[in-house]
C-alpha cells in the first residue's frame, strides 16, 4: 500500500517541490547575506527559516491530503477498497502518517538544501522543524476532518481557511473588531492556531520551546483528526 500511495502521490510531490522553490525565492533570510560570511555577526540565523518551513509543511499536507476521503467516496473507491478485511481507520491513518512524513521531509529539504544553495553551507536551525511538525499536524487534522465531512471541495475550503486565518489575525492586530466579542473569540478558536504557532516560533528564536502554545496547536490538529476518525468509524458511506 505504501508503495502504491507514493506512486500515486508523485505528481503532488512535484507540486510540493515547486512550492518549496517559491518559498526559497521569497524567503528574505536566504538573501540577506550575499557573498562570503566573514565574521560571526555576519552569519545569518537559520532558526529564522522556521516560519517558512512550517508554512511549507502545512501547505504540503493540504496538497497531499486533497480529496483524502471525499474522492474515494465520490468515485466509489471507498467500498471497493474495503471489500477486503482492511480496517478503514488503519488504512486512512497510515495514509495520513505518510503525508505527515512527506511534509516533514519537504520542510527538512527546504531547510538544508536552501542553506546550501544560499550560503554554501549548513548553519543549523534543525530545531525549527518542531514548528513545521506542529503546523503540519494542525492543518493535516483540519483537512482530514473537512474531507470526511464534505463530499467535494475540501482542499479549496482548507486553502481558503489557510489564507483567511492570516487576514483575520492581521485585522485583529491592527485594531479591527468585527462582530461582537464572543463571536470573534469563537472564530479565532475555530481557525487554525496561527497565533500559537507564532508563539512557538518566537520561543524557538529565543532558544526555548513554548510548551503551552505547542500543545494547544497539536491539540487543535488532533481534535479535528479524532473527529475525522469517528466519522470514518461510525458513518455509513455511500
Amino acid at each position: 500500500m505504501i508503495r502504491l500511495f507514493l506512486r500515486m502521490a508523485a505528481p503532488r510531490l512535484l507540486l510540493a517541490v515547486l512550492l518549496g522553490f517559491m518559498f526559497y525565492l521569497n524567503e528574505p533570510v536566504f538573501h540577506e547575506h550575499e557573498g562570503p560570511v566573514r565574521t560571526l555577526a555576519d552569519r545569518p540565523h537559520p532558526i529564522d527559516l522556521a516560519g517558512s518551513a512550517a508554512n511549507l509543511a502545512a501547505l504540503t499536507m493540504v496538497i497531499l491530503l486533497a480529496g483524502f476521503l471525499s474522492t474515494d467516496r465520490r468515485r466509489g473507491y471507498y467500498r471497493l477498497t474495503f471489500t477486503q478485511p482492511i480496517s478503514p481507520l488503519r488504512y486512512y491513518g497510515t495514509r495520513w502518517l505518510l503525508c505527515l512524513a512527506l511534509s516533514m521531509g519537504a520542510a527538512a529539504v527546504f531547510m538544508v538544501a536552501g542553506q546550501y544553495a544560499a550560503w554554501g553551507e549548513y548553519l543549523g536551525g534543525g530545531q525549527g522543524l518542531l514548528l513545521a511538525l506542529v503546523a503540519a499536524v494542525a492543518y493535516g487534522g483540519l483537512l482530514a476532518f473537512l474531507s470526511a465531512v464534505l463530499p467535494f471541495g475540501d482542499t479549496w475550503v482548507a486553502l481558503v481557511v489557510f489564507f483567511a486565518t492570516f487576514f483575520w489575525l492581521n485585522a485583529l492586530t491592527f485594531g479591527a473588531q468585527p462582530f461582537v466579542t464572543p463571536v470573534r473569540e469563537a472564530i479565532s478558536l475555530l481557525l487554525p492556531p496561527q497565533t500559537a504557532l507564532r508563539d512557538v516560533d518566537d520561543g524557538l528564536a529565543r532558544g526555548v520551546l513554548d510548551w503551552g502554545a505547542g500543545t494547544f496547536a497539536l491539540g487543535y490538529g488532533m481534535l479535528w483528526l479524532a473527529g475525522a476518525g469517528l466519522l470514518v468509524r461510525f458513518r455509513e458511506w455511500p
